[in-house]
């Protein structure tokens, strides 16, 4: 009897045993399906951008239609589907049907593709969010992003072969243009300077050079921002308390025709021709970053710019020279400068040694952040390298993200790629897509290891952007903190930056298909600082000069010959 009744238990335990090993393999088999084959695909996607598998001249030539399918794609996703598109348009003053309506026709019945394109760019500028960047038609630019694994058709020989058609396709336009004078200008503290071009290789006229524009067609200029053919995205100016594009770019010769009055460095007024041309303000930038094998030495085609040049009070190591930061220090006041140009996670662990022995050496009790020319880059930077070397005490700052679904979005963050992330990224939860959006929230801590409570002050400009606005959210939560300069250029607090490709040209682009409920006006206004200090002309031309006599203007020391921001808060730091 006794042995009949066991025979239930051991099928009983069979069964259990038998279930526990298939829910285990259908686990295997689930994360092998989600997790591990997409990664053999997009390996196998990788290994395709380091063959030389030629690519192929295809028929690119489009109908109006297509690009009247093109131009709606764009104006769909990156507008309509935008979760504060009206109260964007609210802030900016504008309404996006006129715009709409403006672009519309100089798209769809522009002369050429090149034209078209163009005119695509000018229009995403001005669609909300900051981080909205037209893709140059270059395989090896834009292939290279994470983000081409989340879409079949990035990282593949069609896509190669229309990027490549495109390429070949916009040369003559391009050389075109350059055979025009480039009219560049800086905005400065309410006021738009000419400025000599960095490194781009349309000519220039150097008798315009820190001129000021009076006005154009009559117009004052802060009041042309949205009026203008602009790659450049609208940026916020809480002191003028008016909108502009940091950069406007004007030709000597084709384009639509403006009048402008220029104020010259000796005080006398000239009346010119401007002409703005959305072409022409890509000519240059695709003629340095796609074309340099066309137009000019490859070798003095390259960005050199940097953020750093080597002075007497610099902490560096002898063989090294960092590209993205400087660190000065002042023992003398007790202080330690820190100027960052990028969130770069690579220099990220040696700023914090050098950073940590350089406080220790200037017996610091002040340290300025400088972070004014931060385009951002890693988050990781911010929270887990930087900021815990000068913080004592942990903050954590929490971010509510949404926006729309559609078939783009729902690739990104419904895809295995995007839930590895999300589970290697402690910063990301509360993941869901119900209704008409999805919806997450991002969590920034950081954990405090300084030796002591410094004093802290941040320095921010317009072009503090992206993860250095997250910096800059994160560092107002501190007490010992005090953020100096001018609004950011925002939009850090909103989620993913992703890439996407029109379904008629193929053309790629990137936007921020988020936005932020606690801070919604990130996006258009950016984090306001403090301590409102401008940038000024006068320091500007005392800049330039500096520049123009062949020192390095961006060290400490040198920087207290025009920085008045910089020597503002020196001042702060010794009267406190």
């Amino acid at each position: 009897m006794g042995k009949k009744e066991k025979k239930p238990k051991s099928k009983k335990a069979k069964i259990i045993i038998l279930s526990i090993v298939a829910v285990i393999t259908a686990l295997l088999l689930s994360a092998f399906f989600i997790i591990v084959l997409p990664f053999i695909i997009m390996s196998n996607k990788t290994d395709f951008l380091t063959e030389d598998t030629g690519a192929n001249l295809i028929n690119v030539e489009m109908t109006e239609k297509q690009r009247l399918k093109d131009f709606d794609y764009m104006y769909d996703i990156v507008c309509l589907e935008n979760p504060e598109k009206e109260r964007i348009e609210q802030a900016y003053g504008i309404s996006y049907d006129d715009i709409y309506n403006r672009y519309r026709d100089l798209a769809v019945y522009a002369e050429t593709d090149y034209e078209y394109f163009s005119y695509l760019g000018a229009f995403l500028a001005v669609l909300p969010g900051c981080h909205n960047i037209m893709g140059l038609p270059d395989y090896e630019i834009n292939a290279v992003h994470a983000e081409y694994m989340l879409n079949e058709i990035y990282g593949t020989q069609e896509f190669k072969d229309y990027t490549y058609t495109w390429k070949e396709s916009f040369r003559d336009d391009v050389e075109d243009r350059l055979g025009y004078n480039l009219v560049g200008f800086t905005y400065v503290n309410g006021s738009y300077v000419v400025t000599a071009p960095d490194n781009i290789l349309p000519k220039y006229n150097e008798d315009y050079i820190g001129a000021a524009l009076v006005s154009i067609d009559g117009r004052d200029p802060k009041d042309i921002c949205f009026d203008v053919y602009d790659c450049y995205t609208p940026r916020y100016d809480g002191i003028n308390d008016c909108f502009f594009r940091s950069y406007l770019i004007y030709n000597d010769g084709i384009g639509e025709k403006h009048t402008g009055e220029l104020l010259l460095r000796d005080g006398t007024t000239l009346t010119i021709d401007l002409y703005d041309d959305p072409g022409f303000d890509y000519a240059a930038l695709l003629s340095r970053k796609v074309y340099p094998e066309f137009f000019a030495d490859p070798e003095a085609a390259k960005d050199t710019s940097s953020g750093s040049d080597t002075t007497v009070t610099d902490v560096m190591s002898p063989d090294y020279i960092p590209s993205t930061y400087r660190i000065s220090t002042d023992p003398d006041k007790k202080l330690v400068y820190v100027n960052s140009v990028s969130c770069n996670t690579y220099e990220g662990e040696r700023l914090a040694v050098e950073l940590t022995n350089a406080l220790k050496e200037a017996d610091a009790d002040t340290i300025i952040l400088d972070i004014r020319s931060n385009g951002g880059g890693s988050i990781d930077f911010v929270t887990k390298q930087l900021l815990p070397v000068i913080f004592s005490h942990d903050v954590t700052f929490e971010s509510h993200v949404y926006g729309g679904k559609n078939s783009h979005t729902r690739k990104f963050y419904g895809s295995a790629i995007y839930r590895f992330l999300e589970t290697t990224f402690d910063n990301l939860s509360d993941f869901s897509t119900t209704g008409k959006n999805y919806a997450y929230t991002e969590t920034f801590t950081v954990q405090g290891k300084a030796a002591k409570d410094y004093k802290i002050y941040l320095l921010t400009s317009y072009n503090t952007f992206s993860a250095a606005d997250v910096m800059t959210r994160i560092c107002k939560e501190y007490d010992n903190c005090v953020v100096v300069g001018t609004n950011t250029s925002g939009e850090g607090i909103c989620g993913s930056i992703m890439q996407c490709y029109l379904p008629e040209s193929h053309f790629m682009f990137a936007y921020a298909p988020t936005v932020n409920i606690n801070y919604p006006e990130d996006s258009y206004y950016g984090t306001e600082p403090d301590i409102y200090i401008p940038y000024t002309l006068d320091e500007y031309y005392a800049r330039q000069d500096i520049f123009n006599s062949g020192t390095n203007p961006n060290s400490y020391a040198v920087r207290q010959q025009w920085d008045q921001t910089l020597l503002r808060v020196i001042d702060m730091a010794e009267e406190d």
